[in-house]
Parts: C-alpha cells; structure tokens; sequence
C-alpha cells in the first residue's frame, strides 16, 4: 500500500488533541511520508513536530491512500517551538468549528480512533475515558 499521507488521533484524557493551521483551520497533527519513511514514523514525527509532544501509537487504520494513527499522548507538555503553519495546539472533547476538512471525514475516523483507543485500555485494564463527547478542555 502507498501511503501519501499520516496523521494522528491522540487522545489526552477525555479529550483528543488537533492543531490549527494557519491557512486551512483546526486539523489532526499530520503531513506527507517522507521518501524511505515507515507511516508509523511519519506519524510520530509529523505529531511531535505540529504539537511538541510525544505520542504513543495503538493501532493502525488504513484509509486508502493514506493512514490514521490512532493513540495517547505521551507526554502533554510542549518540549519544541510550534512550526510557523500552526497557530494553536488544543485539546478537545469534541470537534470544533473551522475545521480544514469537511465534518463528515473528521467524524468517521474519530470514532474509529476512540473505539480502538477504548478498546486498548480495556485490554490494559486503564480506567480513563477517550471518549470526546463533550465541550473543548481550554477556553478558546
């Protein structure tokens, strides 16, 4: 499979992380796989590089031409400076108005990345939810 493109779904908590690109809006943490790339190591670093934090992958879900990452936030405090196309990183219990893509996509496969992350703690025995169904963890 060619994968062209990479992006994450990291749950933080209840909420799960996007960032808003400056010419496009609110988005999951992604980018293009670099020639000689594995996905799963574009998706890490397009992650860290968005957001400047750590993320730790649980399941693969593939959507033809590219593919979703579904998995935790490793670590919630930025460790780099943002890239100069991404104004904000923020944490939400559900998806936001502006958003780069349209609904409908963003709503399919957040629902896969909630199930599968859901699905892993209940493997692990982890009690804390990633379920976004409520109002954004940050005031905007």
């Amino acid at each position: 499979m060619t994968h062209r493109f990479v992006y994450a779904v990291a749950f933080d908590g209840d909420g799960f992380v996007m960032v808003r690109h400056r010419r496009r809006g609110w988005e999951m943490p992604g980018g293009h796989v670099e020639e000689g790339e594995a996905p799963r190591d574009a998706a890490i670093r397009e992650f860290e590089e968005e957001t400047g934090m750590g993320f730790d992958i649980v399941k693969q879900i593939d959507l033809g031409e590219g593919t979703v990452f579904a998995g935790v936030v490793r670590n919630a405090t930025r460790s780099s400076p943002l890239p100069e196309e991404i104004t904000e990183v923020k944490t939400f219990r559900e998806l936001p108005g502006g958003l780069s893509f349209p609904l409908v996509e963003y709503e399919r496969v957040l629902a896969m990345a909630r199930d599968a992350v859901e699905s892993f703690k209940r493997r692990k025995g982890i009690s804390a939810s990633a379920s976004p169904l409520m109002k954004p963890l940050s005031s905007e």
